[in-house]
């Protein structure tokens, strides 16, 4: 699958520095939102918490790590609930 209209943009990559500002949302081929965060603990593949300043948790709800997060990593995750 790959994210529509983001250069570069890969959502199996996590990285200790950002690529995409925070907060920066697209779409897959799929149709899928997707948003790009900073992990502010370790996140296990699953449903996740994404707050209004975009840190990513893992406590569950409405977005999935497709990946798992090791603290401090950016990366994306997807939106799983509506409205998207």
């Amino acid at each position: 699958m790959a994210l529509v209209n983001l250069a570069g943009a890969n959502i199996s990559r996590r990285t200790t520095s950002p690529e995409f500002k925070v907060g920066t949302p697209t779409f897959d081929d799929s149709n899928r939102s997707w948003v790009y965060v900073k992990a502010s603990e370790a996140v296990a593949t699953g449903t996740c918490t994404v707050d209004a300043s975009f840190n990513l948790t893992d406590a569950a709800g409405t977005y999935t790590a497709d990946v798992a997060f090791a603290s401090g990593e950016y990366g994306w995750v997807r939106k799983t609930t509506s409205p998207l």
